[in-house]
């Protein structure tokens, strides 16, 4: 429990500090490139780019700030507590607060889609 409390260095944590800088790094990269990926390739589907800014920006804010936080040697206790709700915003908007949302929009989707446009009666002409 005492180790929480020590400074993230490479003499406290030899195995850690580098993996805790070089995998925010290539979190902070992959996401920046699937955000990028979603926004031309969902540009029609507001409730999806809702979906990709929510994860985007829970996930590389803390993300970005980790390896600032691990040269200055920041208790690891304060990483963890940057990370975790970061991450937990993430699940959130993913499992919970968009699946509704995108699923009403699938579903206004394939009506537009697949319902066929109303016939006019015979006999009545456009106005």
């Amino acid at each position: 429990m005492s180790h929480l409390f020590d400074g993230l260095s490479p003499a406290n944590f030899p195995n850690l500090f580098t993996t805790m800088w070089v995998g925010a790094l290539i979190i902070v990269a992959g996401t920046s490139i699937v955000y990028v990926m979603a926004q031309r390739r969902y540009r029609r589907y507001p409730a999806i780019l809702s979906l990709h800014e929510w994860v985007f920006w829970s996930l590389a804010v803390p993300w970005t700030l980790v390896p600032l936080l691990t040269v200055i040697h920041v208790t690891l206790i304060l990483i963890i507590a940057l990370i975790v709700p970061g991450m937990a915003v993430a699940v959130w908007a993913a499992f919970w607060k968009f699946p509704p949302i995108i699923a009403e929009a699938n579903d206004e989707i394939r009506r537009r889609r697949y319902v066929p446009p109303p016939r006019r009666a015979p006999g009545k002409s456009r106005r």
